[in-house]
């Protein structure tokens, strides 16, 4: 009766530190006593916590602590006793100036090996096997069974590894003595308190390696079940959290993908308390191919695009959507989902570039665009070989219905012998949809007056896959260089022009370079060209690209296909062939590698072939590459 009435006291905010001296004294001789005894000495323990000092007297009481830690090791303790003793401890874990005091009295190490009692409990009342596919075998996994008082004792000593997991090298110790096999098991139990211990406990330790190894070698399908997690929204946030950081390894990231993690995923994103690791773990996904597939499968376009709606004008987007808005539209059903809806998609693109006042912003979807221009200019290469070959199969994979673009119509044809013979006519429809009309205008005068060379380097991408059956209707490309002839040249010249300049100016030079070779399509468009004589600033590039030893090819085989290009029209050829130097560089060209060799011998052969007078005579520069491919053969035939 006496204890129990000074157990009463305690509550009073007027306790004597000698009270409280006799107590913890008392307290300890019913640690070394019966069971009863020592429950009644941690309930006067927990009573002295309701003083805020008292955690800072009771931890550097080293007999109440030595004791405390050996029961807390035996392995016959009751488990109302090792809750009693873990909330101290939790209490404890919670001031980080104890965790020093706490590693020294081994309390990780102990409550490990309660969490291990415990795991070892519920195995013996585990559920009967469920098998389980695992590659070619079936094997059996159990589900562990848990008592509501192992629930709530697992529960805080979760919570005290959690708050001791906050040194790295304590958990990396953690680690080595198998704490994420124990984590595995404990994903089984259904009570959300513990689930969401022991997930903040698998955040902090899934950052290293060995975690996302020992997860994959287990038994306890611990993916599978954090997969499965994202469906219960009171803990998916910290689910999704933990596969990020698993994703990072590739065989997790792998196991991840095959386990339907791609619809729960979309439906997180328009959750705007789950949205944030969501689109971490959809970038990072997004990255492989086939999982761009699975997204775009499971509807994130709409999404996507819905994220994008919500954006307020003058406000910035979140790097992270613009990172996965970048990766997903790689995908061609992707982009073609984006590109349909009446253009409305793509007009909300536009319209957040005309209005964001970030150049980071603006490049990223910059770069969306760009995809999105790839995606249409690769359309009509397939709808043209479609055509040629009578076959929508090149539009396999590419497009989401063939019909979309694609029209095929029976009719009657009356043969020379009077018999009627049906036929397919197939007709392209791209021009139909009108994906960038209303956008032309806009891409051609924000690259003219754009100052900032990054966001240039996107705009004259984009206008490289804009093709004439992009444009609208009665507009062609010749038209917009003669309205723009001063700024166009103005711009080409002052980045051809550029001697010793940065890589991106480079990049700029090769985009451009690009570009001249594109447009260069038409005959309308080859005066254009040749008469602003941007092919004789292409000619010192050439030269110079060609001198280099070593470095990069890649701008000596985009000058040379561009050259090729500028072949096909008279206007343009004799500048070409006229330019001083130009045959020479082609000719060291050869000494290159394989594309660059192979493009260069084209040119070469086309300046063979048009260089000839009316009489079919080579002229000097026709002569000279003959003589050369002549030499050539014969040191070939020689050594």
């Amino acid at each position: 009766m006496q204890s129990s009435s000074q157990t009463r006291n305690l509550y009073n905010d007027s306790v004597s530190s000698d009270q409280k001296n006799q107590l913890i004294e008392k307290s300890l001789e019913y640690l070394y006593g019966s069971k009863d005894h020592k429950l009644l000495g941690m309930k006067q323990i927990l009573a002295l916590c309701q003083d805020l000092d008292a955690p800072a007297y009771l931890i550097e009481n080293h007999q109440l602590m030595s004791a405390l830690t050996r029961l807390y090791g035996e392995d016959d303790l009751m488990i109302e006793m090792s809750f009693a003793i873990s909330k101290l401890f939790l209490a404890f874990s919670m001031v980080n100036e104890y965790h020093e005091i706490l590693s020294n009295f081994r309390v990780g190490a102990l409550t490990l090996r309660a969490v291990a009692l415990e795991l070892r409990r519920a195995h013996h009342r585990r559920k009967p096997p469920v098998v389980v596919a695992s590659s070619d075998l079936a094997s059996p996994t159990y589900s562990y069974s848990f008592s509501n008082k192992q629930e709530i004792l697992l529960s805080v000593c979760c919570n005290i590894l959690c708050h001791i997991a906050d040194d790295y090298s304590a958990l990396r110790k953690m680690i080595k003595k198998s704490l994420v096999t124990m984590l595995g098991h404990c994903l089984d139990i259904q009570a959300t308190d513990l689930l969401t211990s022991v997930l903040c406990l698998l955040i902090k330790a899934s950052i290293f390696e060995e975690t996302a190894v020992e997860l994959l070698r287990g038994e306890s399908l611990a993916i599978e079940k954090l997969v499965s997690l994202l469906h219960v929204s009171k803990v998916n946030e910290l689910a999704v959290r933990v596969l990020f950081n698993l994703s990072f390894n590739v065989e997790c990231a792998h196991l991840i993908s095959s386990k339907s993690i791609h619809s729960p995923i979309i439906k997180m994103l328009r959750n705007k308390s789950t949205y944030a690791p969501a689109c971490k773990l959809a970038y990072h996904l997004s990255s492989n191919e086939d999982n761009r597939f699975f997204f775009v499968t499971a509807g994130i376009s709409s999404a996507l695009m819905d994220l994008l709606r919500e954006i307020s004008p003058r406000g910035r987007m979140d790097e992270v959507l613009s990172g996965l808005l970048v990766n997903l539209t790689l995908h061609p059903l992707c982009a073609e989902e984006i590109l349909l809806h009446n253009g409305e998609r793509v007009t909300n693109i536009f319209r957040i570039i005309k209005q964001s006042n970030s150049h980071c912003d603006i490049q990223v979807l910059l770069k969306v665009i760009r995809n999105l221009s790839q995606w249409t200019t690769e359309l009509q290469y397939r709808l043209h070989k479609a055509l040629i070959l009578g076959d929508s199969r090149p539009l396999e994979g590419w497009v989401k219905r063939a019909e979309t673009y694609w029209s095929s119509t029976e009719s009657n044809q009356e043969s020379s012998d009077s018999d009627k013979s049906n036929f397919i006519q197939n007709s392209i429809i791209y021009w139909e949809h009108h994906f960038w009309d209303a956008h032309i205008e806009f891409l051609l005068q924000s690259a003219l007056h754009c100052e900032n060379d990054d966001l240039l380097v996107e705009w004259i991408r984009i206008l490289t896959n804009i093709t004439k059956d992009d444009l609208p209707a009665g507009l062609q490309w010749h038209d917009l260089l003669f309205d723009n002839n001063c700024k166009i040249v103005r711009l080409c010249r002052r980045i051809l022009d550029s001697d010793k300049t940065e890589n991106l100016r480079d990049d700029l030079k090769l985009e451009v370079t690009i570009w001249l070779g594109e447009l260069c399509a038409s005959k309308e468009c080859s005066h254009w060209i040749a008469s602003s004589n941007l092919i004789d600033a292409m000619h010192d590039k050439l030269i110079q690209c060609a001198a280099l030893v070593d470095g990069s090819e890649e701008m000596l085989l985009q000058l040379l296909l561009s050259y090729k290009q500028f072949m096909m029209y008279e206007e343009t050829r004799f500048q070409v062939i006229g330019g001083g130097g130009v045959v020479e560089a082609m000719l060291s060209c050869l000494t290159k590698g394989h594309a660059v060799k192979r493009t260069a011998e084209e040119c070469l052969v086309l300046i063979e072939d048009f260089e000839r007078d009316q009489d079919c005579v080579l002229g000097s520069s026709g002569m000279a590459i003959k003589c050369i491919r002549y030499e050539a053969l014969v040191e070939q035939i020689i050594y």
